[in-house]
């Protein structure tokens, strides 16, 4: 956590930042309890936590480290309801995707589950610490619509979103639908409300069956990637058991690579929600835990699919937020160069060129600043066509 990552100048960013990685036990944890012993304002703490879905991992911090009274009363509560809805959701979740995925085995479609259903139990060891608001799944492109007919018979509904104002489900707009059949690499999200009434508003599946993106020439066969499923239970150390079918480590850690990428290169997907801390902190959990002793697996792979440009983009990044070395280790310091690292894929087709470092632009309150650019290196193959 050394070196030009620590030179931010923000106690509360300093703090969230090793809080994203740290479990109790670890330097990280160590070092945030050492800041946290002068805890900066706890309101713009709680707000910046917020923004980048961390409040059940920060709530978890202070009380492993016996710091939740320095914050004021009410925050407390907040910070206490958030961490145990978020136990008590992330327990619901992983049972229904042991469901779901139970029943597509059932009818010969080959399903992992990616994400936050995996990653709170593979990463942050079942704590329920971990955000998410979905099941993702990976399924082949030829088993898309054997899919969507199993999700139909456990009582989902596609193509529809959730109005919170109502509770009712209500279909997406037009011009999405549109989206979905011109980038095919998802099927529109899947949405179900349970029976009973014991908190859980609904359960959303998103099924995708490309680990990239459509259009783009990086492309990684969903075949080979499922041919090495491994089984995680989703709820560890529970009387309850999930177990979940999911990504082997060499394809686990590229596909939350490359979503990330995705989320941040794509202007549409930055207007709409430009990355997380969180998700920063996934893929270096994922290369501490799990990646490094599969180092040479995961460069093949890389080098096979001529996915340096992408992966670098992404590691080069999480290098800056937490002071690590993943772009070193896998070799990918030919790809950084710096107008491709501060690039953008704009709607139009054009590119767009962003300022600062990657930390910087995580702890910025304000929307992304994009000034049009020229074509940076790499970038024609990051999309054939806009997305």
């Amino acid at each position: 956590m050394d070196g030009h990552a620590s030179r931010i100048g923000d106690p509360g960013w300093d703090l969230l930042r090793r809080i994203s990685i740290a479990d109790p036990g670890s330097a990280a944890f160590d070092e945030a309890r050492a800041l946290a012993s002068e805890l900066p304002d706890p309101d713009d703490l709680l707000a910046q936590a917020a923004r980048h879905a961390l409040v059940p991992s920060l709530a978890d911090f202070l009380v492993q480290a016996e710091l939740l009274p320095s914050m004021p009363h009410h925050a407390q509560r907040h910070l206490l309801g958030t961490l145990h809805w978020n136990r008590f959701k992330t327990r619901r979740y992983a049972i229904e995707a042991a469901r779901v995925t139970a029943a597509l085995a059932d009818a010969g479609v080959r399903a992992a589950c990616t994400k936050g259903v995996v990653c709170q139990a593979s990463l942050y060891d079942g704590r329920g610490i971990r955000h998410f608001g979905d099941i993702d799944l990976m399924v082949p492109p030829e088993h898309r619509d054997r899919a969507a007919e199993v999700l139909y018979r456990l009582g989902y509904t596609g193509a529809k979103k959730f109005d919170h104002r109502t509770g009712e489900l209500l279909d997406i707009s037009r011009s999405l639908q549109l989206m979905y059949q011109l980038y095919p690499d998802h099927l529109p999200h899947f949405f179900r409300v349970p029976a009973d009434d014991d908190g859980i508003p609904y359960f959303m599946v998103d099924v995708a069956y490309n680990l990239t993106w459509y259009g783009s020439s990086w492309q990684i066969l969903t075949a080979s990637a499922l041919e090495r499923v491994v089984t995680v239970n989703g709820v560890p150390e529970q009387d309850d058991r999930a177990e979940l079918p999911s990504l082997d480590t060499p394809y686990g850690f590229l596909f939350v690579v490359l979503h990330l990428f995705r989320e941040g290169w794509f202007e549409r997907t930055i207007r709409e929600k430009d990355v997380r801390l969180g998700q920063c902190a996934d893929v270096w959990r994922y290369w501490e835990r799990l990646g490094r002793d599969r180092g040479d697996e995961i460069r093949n792979i890389i080098t096979e699919h001529f996915l340096e440009p992408a992966v670098a983009w992404v590691c080069r990044h999480v290098d800056d937020v937490y002071g690590s070395s993943l772009t070193d280790e896998l070799a990918l310091g030919d790809y950084c160069d710096d107008g491709w690292l501060h690039s953008a894929g704009a709607v139009d087709g054009g590119y767009l060129v962003w300022r600062g470092s990657f930390s910087e632009r995580l702890r910025d309150r304000r929307p992304l600043l994009l000034e049009p650019g020229s074509e940076p290196p790499f970038a024609a193959a990051a999309r054939v066509r806009s997305v």
